[in-house]
């Protein structure tokens, strides 16, 4: 019997998409660098029954054809919590299929909620006893949380991004899962030793007409661009080496 998770997986590769408010639903790709090279990232983001299923992929390009280094699919759903009297909007997230090739072996992760237990239940499968089998983490309390490769869609349907636009100077708390646990140990330095980590976003201005704002997570800080819209426009990780912008954009090394 199929998990309710792949099945959407398998719905994403094939449905048609749809037209839904901003920021669009679609493809696109950007120019990523890291330490370790240059790369392509594609981006596709689809609504299947109320779940955005958000799909990447970092590739290597190559005279044939582009050589695929790490790839995620992330599930999450719309839904909403009872507030006082009102009921407010949520993201949540229900499922993650992560793999990476490290030194030309393969690492993947699968994870998916547990409602009954409220816990997250991981999945791993590698080349390292160390990273094999099935774990169950406890969800931390808090009201937003974020799959790591979802960010921009979770924390714009979140409604984060428009309240911290409208309000310049809060802060909005939330908890990053890394669906790449726990290979990101090995792929970055300093994050991601636990599964949920919790962070913080705030608005920080709008370089060439775009609107930025700054992710603090595990001591460190992220920069996230977007259009008017709240379409992902570009990303930086500097502590990383990550830079990630539209194609034919100049890559900024550090903070403008």
């Amino acid at each position: 019997m199929k998990s309710p998770y792949l099945v959407f997986i398998l719905l994403f590769s094939c449905s048609a998409l749809r037209k839904t408010d901003s920021p669009r639903e679609g493809k696109y790709v950007f120019s990523y660098t890291d330490l370790s090279g240059d790369f392509r990232y594609m981006r596709e983001i689809r609504t299947i029954k109320k779940k955005i299923v958000t799909r990447t992929q970092i590739l290597l390009p190559s005279a044939g054809a582009d050589r695929i280094v790490e790839k995620s699919v992330t599930v999450s759903q719309k839904g909403s919590v009872r507030e006082g009297k009102s009921r407010a909007l949520v993201f949540r997230p229900v499922a993650s299929e992560f793999t990476v090739w490290l030194e030309g072996k393969k690492y993947s992760t699968r994870m998916q909620i547990d409602p009954k237990t409220k816990a997250m239940r991981v999945t791993m499968d590698s080349p390292e006893s160390k990273w094999q089998g099935r774990k169950e983490f406890p969800f931390p309390r808090g009201k937003h949380f974020c799959f790591y490769t979802q960010i921009p869609d979770c924390l714009y349907h979140n409604q984060i991004l428009p309240r911290a636009f409208e309000n310049k100077k809060q802060s909005y708390d939330f908890f990053v899962i890394w669906d790449n646990y726990p290979y990101v140990q090995e792929q970055l330095n300093n994050v991601g030793k636990e599964l949920f980590s919790h962070a913080t976003v705030k608005y920080d201005g709008e370089p060439k007409g775009r609107i930025r704002y700054i992710i603090e997570v595990d001591e460190q800080v992220l920069l996230y661009q977007f259009t008017k819209n709240f379409e992902l426009a570009g990303s930086s990780w500097i502590s990383q080496g990550i830079n990630m912008v539209k194609p034919g954009e100049e890559v900024k090394t550090e903070e403008e």
